[in-house]
């Protein structure tokens, strides 16, 4: 883990290398998701939630290590007619070759610099979690998105990808496009219901995630 002091009133930024631009950061830079959240439980129906998520960079401030680190302002609303809702704050930085975000209070290192295929580093580099594998699986000139957004030049990451394992599932995969950020997020975490030895293949617990990007740009 990194100790960080940060320095108040500062609002000069880092100019990112072209690796970096993976993972860009300035204030006032904004992303827009659609969002579609499925969660299961032992006793009830799945849950749906559908809604659409926008994340901005608000502000920035250099680190006692020499760094920026960016604030990240997290809002959502249930469609294009209503009001965009405050949900919470976190951070993202750029540190020894690494994009960092942090998510509550703890940082997972989202990417690896420079890019390429078969990249591996461990995600949970910089927090105290037990250390999680992830690989850059390939890197795709052009791609269409869901939405209709078109991007180019996207790295794959796999964070996790057990699909055979007979009492759980745990695949999540984040798609980077150069220039852009975070275009595509994918995740299907969940256990099987099992008994007396056996397994069924039915959901238990757990959840999936798909959240596209729908806009992007500056303000």
């Amino acid at each position: 883990m990194v100790p960080v002091m940060l320095a108040a009133g500062c609002r000069q930024e880092e100019l990112p290398t072209p690796e970096a631009n993976y993972f860009p950061l300035q204030t006032g830079t904004f992303w827009e998701y659609q969002v579609e959240e499925v969660n299961y439980s032992p006793f009830a129906s799945p849950v749906v939630n559908n809604y659409l998520l926008r994340v901005e960079v608000v502000d920035s401030t250099r680190s006692s290590l020499g760094d920026y680190i960016y604030i990240l302002h997290r809002f959502t609303r249930p469609d294009t007619n209503s009001a965009w809702q405050f949900l919470n704050t976190w951070s993202a930085r750029r540190y020894t070759g690494y994009a960092l975000v942090t998510e509550g209070n703890t940082t997972y290192a989202k990417i690896a610099f420079p890019v390429y295929v078969n990249r591996t580093w461990n995600g949970n580099l910089f927090n105290s979690l037990a250390e999680d594998s992830y690989r850059i699986t390939q890197q795709i000139p052009e791609e269409e998105l869901l939405t209709g957004l078109r991007v180019n030049d996207v790295a794959e990451v796999e964070q996790e990808n057990v699909t055979s394992n007979l009492t759980y599932r745990d695949v999540r995969k984040e798609w980077y496009a150069r220039n852009v950020g975070l275009v595509y997020k994918f995740s299907e975490v969940w256990t099987y219901r099992c008994g007396g030895g056996t397994c069924t293949g039915e959901i238990e617990n757990g959840y999936s995630l798909k959240q596209t990007l729908t806009a992007f740009g500056r303000e």
